[in-house]
């Protein structure tokens, strides 16, 4: 990490350009593309090491990166990148420290805001926040750059708590709650605390391990900013709930239950159309859904299989992202270890198979398009590289560019333009 870019730096750059619109201060910062790497490297799932955060430059040109700086220190050493999401002036990014406790400074997994140098693209630690959960697993920005929404999952295992009923010592387990926590983004950058937190319905669902609790995996503002959608894998639910921005709460909470035993794990919005896709990670499926702006309501439209016919091994979908065109979306499995890349039906959001390709690595747990579209970098969690694939806008097709990079376990990749 540079260390050059002092907190006077970083408020002299809030002061100077923060209150301009995001397609200013991106004309006027050029033309630069940053890639922000999360890796885990304790936590959930299994250990890693020397993971954290990573930053790389891009070729647009070839789709390679190159690095540039990664965190450094004991509390980075250890950070266990959730996801990330950056602002939309490309100045901050915002990093959930996916693990229970954090540091012994407080219960549950932790937000922290960082500073991007503009530069060279490296980042300075500006601000932390408790995530208002256990094990933060997603976070996303509105389009405003005025609020962030994360998703703590909870853990898997219970805790045990004795009580009395009627006089009578018992035993009773207690899980975490799973939830979704709404911060303000404040002038500097900086998150302010939790401004609301909706807590999912504690119940249960098919599999006796995973879905005991509720399990709240990604959240995701639609392209309006009046809405939000959260999946929920622990208990086959998606929710809906809409944003008083003046307030800074989650009202009119909406449930809608999914088939049961499908774990809705990772959303993506079209950008046009009021379409949302969510990847099922127990069921190797993907789901378009119709929802209107208005109500919050949704609507199941289609429900397809991401895997080719006749494959019988274990696989685990991950993530999901709509190319930017809006004419293709593609879903990531954790096993087969490929892409599937579907096309869209505009006016019905019924989904076609276009192929399913390889990604060059193992447990592709996230991927995800460079802003223009032209590329696909996908993290292989399990073979500690990110791969880059070539996109055809018209036929949505996947070809490798050659371009590999190696880093610890990558789980989430995001850019930002300098």
């Amino acid at each position: 990490m540079h260390n050059d870019f002092s907190r006077r730096d970083f408020l002299a750059l809030v002061g100077a350009g923060l209150a301009a619109s995001t397609a200013s201060a991106q004309s006027q910062s050029g033309q630069r593309l940053f890639a922000y790497v999360g890796s885990w490297t304790k936590g959930p799932f299994g250990t890693g090491g020397g993971g954290g955060l990573h930053v790389f430059s891009v070729d647009m040109g070839t789709g390679a990166l190159t690095p540039v700086s990664r965190t450094t220190g004991p509390e980075f050493e250890n950070f266990n990148a959730g996801y990330l999401a950056v602002h939309p002036n490309g100045r901050f990014l915002y990093a959930s420290n996916e693990v229970e406790n954090y540091d012994g400074r407080f219960s549950g997994g932790a937000m922290v805001t960082f500073a991007i140098n503009p530069k060279d693209g490296s980042i300075a630690p500006v601000g932390t926040q408790p995530s208002m959960g256990v094990y933060p697993a997603y976070v996303a920005i509105d389009k405003a750059g005025s609020q962030v929404i994360v998703a703590n999952h909870g853990n898997y295992d219970p805790s045990v708590r004795v009580v009395k009923r009627n006089g009578v010592p018992e035993l009773e387990k207690v899980w975490d709650d799973g939830t979704v926590a709404l911060f303000p983004v404040r002038a500097d950058g900086t998150l302010g605390p939790a401004s609301d937190v909706a807590i999912l319905e504690r119940t249960t669902s098919v599999d006796d391990y995973s879905q005991q609790s509720a399990h709240a995996h990604s959240v995701n503002f639609d392209p309006s900013n009046r809405i939000v959608f959260a999946c929920d894998k622990g208990t086959d639910r998606v929710y809906t709930y809409r944003v008083d921005r003046t307030a800074g709460q989650l009202t009119a909470g909406k449930t809608f239950q999914t088939a049961p035993g499908i774990a809705p794990r990772h959303s993506s919005f079209h950008p046009r159309l009021p379409y949302v896709f969510a990847i099922n990670e127990r069921e190797s499926s993907l789901s378009s859904y119709r929802y209107d702006v208005n109500t919050a309501d949704v609507m199941l439209v289609q429900t397809i299989p991401t895997l080719p016919d006749g494959f019988a091994g274990r696989n685990s979908p991950a993530d999901v992202h709509v190319h930017p065109n809006g004419r293709f979306v593609y879903g990531s499995n954790r096993g087969h270890d490929s892409l599937a890349i579907f096309r869209i039906d505009e006016a019905t959001g019924r989904m076609t198979v276009v192929d399913i390709v390889p990604t060059q690595g193992s447990t592709p747990r996230g991927f995800n398009f460079d802003p223009s579209g032209r590329y696909i970098f996908a993290a292989n969690q399990g073979a500690n590289n990110i791969v880059t694939f070539a996109v055809d806008g018209e036929s949505g097709k996947l070809t490798p560019t050659g371009s590999k990079v190696d880093v610890p376990k990558p789980v989430c990749i995001h850019f930002a333009r300098l």
